[in-house]
């Protein structure tokens, strides 16, 4: 397997009971050679804001659940189509989140 992309975003805020947290999205994309296919793995969490506190990340109830997606793809087009799938996923956490305050 090859490495194309390994990304994260921070897609705003918001307030939940361990306090203001940012909502975070990430992609770590591999391809197959042998089978022609692409694998990215899509995470979401929630991480404390706060600069002081320690890092952890956290889940809610509202956030969609990590997955894999697997696509066949030409290895030329599999960095296109490996961040074009991180931004659906992106916008599938941005949609679900409560409330959320752009950073």
């Amino acid at each position: 397997m090859n490495h194309i992309i390994d990304t994260g975003e921070v897609l705003g805020t918001v307030e939940v009971t361990e306090g203001l947290s940012e909502v975070c999205v990430s992609a770590d994309a591999s391809f197959d050679e042998r089978a022609g296919r692409l694998v990215v793995k899509l995470e979401s969490f929630l991480r404390p804001s706060d600069l002081l506190a320690k890092e952890r990340h956290f889940r809610a109830d509202w956030l969609p659940k990590s997955q894999t997606v697997t696509e066949s793809v030409a290895r030329e087009e599999c960095h296109e189509a490996a961040r074009e799938i991180f931004h659906r996923w992106a916008r599938k956490v941005r949609d679900s989140a409560p409330r959320l305050r752009h950073a």
